[in-house]
C-alpha cells in the first residue's frame, strides 16, 4: 500500500519552519532575542517529539492513541503502511527544522543578533553553566567554541528590572551553542527516525494475509479458470463434520450470545478476546463472513495464527437473501486456498 502526499504539503513545513524561525529572532521591546525560550520552542520541544515518536513507531500492535480516545473500530493499517506514514511525518518535521535553521543562518549574516538569558525559578548562572554543559555534552570536544562558558552567561544575564548594559558586543556569541543544538536536537533525530523507517520499509515482508479482491470482469473470468483448474486445492466438507466447532463471526453480527464476534467492536477488545481464544485453542475453529465482505489482512493474519496453534479452520459464507454478484463467492474461495481453509458447502 503506497501513501502519497501532495508537494505543496513539503513546501508548507519548510515555509512554517522559517516562520518559526524569524518568529523567534524578533527582539523584544528591551533589546535582547530570548535565549531559553527559542531553544526550548526550536530545540527541545522537537527533541521531545521526536522522542515520543520514535517509541511510537514500534508500537505495532497498538493502534494510534486518536483511534483509541475516539473508539474507532475497524484500524486495520498493516505495518508497512505505518512506516510509511512515519516516515511521510518525519520528512515533515525534518522540513520544519530546516526551515528554522535557514532562517538562523540568514539573519546570523545580514543582522546583528544579541541574545539574554533570563528566568524567574532559576536566577543562579552557574545552574545554568551546568544546564547548558550538560547539553552541549555531545560536541564540547570537537566543538568547544559551541560550548558557552561561565563569563559569556553572566555578562547576557538579562533582568527587566536593571537591564544590563555592559559587555552587550558579546551577546551574539551564543550562536555557534544554537546552531549545535539545532543540529543535535532537531535535525539529527529525525535524520535517524528516517533512516530506520527507510531501513525497515526495505527489508519488511509483506503481510501475509494481504489480498486483493476481485473487482473487473477480465480478473473474475481469470479466476473462474483457475478454479476450474486448481479445484482439487479447495477441501469441501458439509457443515454436519463442524457441528461442535467454535464459531467466529467476522465483520457480522453473531447468532447467539455465546458465539465470537470479531472485526465490529473495539481493536483492544478484539484483540484481548482473540488471544484468550488462541490461549486455549480448539480442535475447530469455523469463520463465518459475510459473503458481501472482502478479504482483508487482519483475518489473514488471525487464520495464520490460528494455523501455527494447530487448529483446524474452515470457512462458511453467510449469504444475503438479496442477490449478489458472483465474484464475491470467487473472491472468499481464493482467500480460502490462500489460507489452506476447508470450504463449508
Amino acid at each position: 500500500m503506497k501513501l502519497q502526499i501532495p508537494f505543496w504539503l513539503y513546501l508548507v513545513a519548510l515555509i512554517f519552519g522559517v516562520v518559526m524561525g524569524l518568529a523567534g529572532l524578533r527582539y523584544t521591546p528591551d533589546g535582547r532575542i530570548n535565549l531559553m525560550l527559542i531553544w526550548l520552542v526550536w530545540c527541545g520541544l522537537p527533541f521531545i517529539g521526536a522522542c515520543i515518536s520514535g517509541v511510537m513507531m514500534f508500537r505495532r500492535h497498538q493502534p494510534p492513541w486518536l483511534v483509541r480516545f475516539a473508539k474507532l473500530p475497524g484500524w486495520q493499517v498493516d505495518h508497512q503502511f505505518q512506516l510509511r506514514l512515519w516516515l511521510k511525518l518525519h520528512q515533515l518535521w525534518y522540513l520544519v527544522g530546516l526551515g528554522i535553521l535557514l532562517a538562523f543562518l540568514t539573519l546570523l549574516l545580514f543582522t546583528d543578533l544579541a541574545f539574554g538569558w533570563s528566568s524567574t525559578l532559576i536566577s543562579d548562572p552557574e545552574r545554568i553553566h551546568s544546564i547548558v554543559s550538560l547539553i552541549s555534552f555531545h560536541w564540547q570536544a570537537y566543538w568547544p567554541a559551541a560550548v558557552p562558558d561561565s563569563a559569556l552567561i553572566e555578562s547576557t544575564r538579562f533582568v527587566r528590572i536593571a537591564p544590563n548594559a555592559e559587555n552587550i558586543s558579546n551577546a551574539g556569541d551564543w550562536w555557534p551553542f544554537i546552531l549545535a543544538s539545532l543540529l543535535i536536537y532537531n535535525l539529527l533525530p529525525r535524520c535517524l527516525l528516517i533512516s530506520v523507517c527507510l531501513l525497515q520499509i526495505k527489508h519488511a515482508k509483506p503481510p501475509k494475509g494481504t489480498f486483493a479482491p476481485i473487482a473487473t470482469a477480465s480478473d473474475t473470468l481469470s479466476a473462474a479458470v483457475d478454479e476450474d483448474q486448481q479445484d482439487d486445492k479447495l477441501q469441501y466438507e458439509p457443515m454436519s463434520l463442524w457441528q461442535n466447532a467454535t464459531s467466529v463471526y467476522w465483520e457480522s453480527p453473531a447468532v447467539s450470545a455465546d458465539e465470537i464476534q470479531f472485526g465490529v467492536a473495539d481493536w483492544q477488545e478484539d484483540q484481548h478476546q482473540w488471544q484468550a481464544l488462541i490461549s486455549k485453542p480448539p480442535k475447530q475453529l469455523l469463520w463465518k463472513v459475510d459473503v458481501r465482505r472482502s478479504p482483508i489482512a487482519e483475518l489473514g493474519d488471525k487464520i495464520q495464527q490460528a494455523n501455527h496453534k494447530g487448529i483446524k479452520q474452515a470457512l462458511f459464507l453467510i449469504e444475503p437473501e438479496t442477490a449478489y454478484p458472483p465474484h464475491l463467492v470467487l473472491s472468499w474461495q481464493a482467500f480460502a486456498k490462500q489460507h489452506q481453509l476447508i470450504w463449508i458447502q
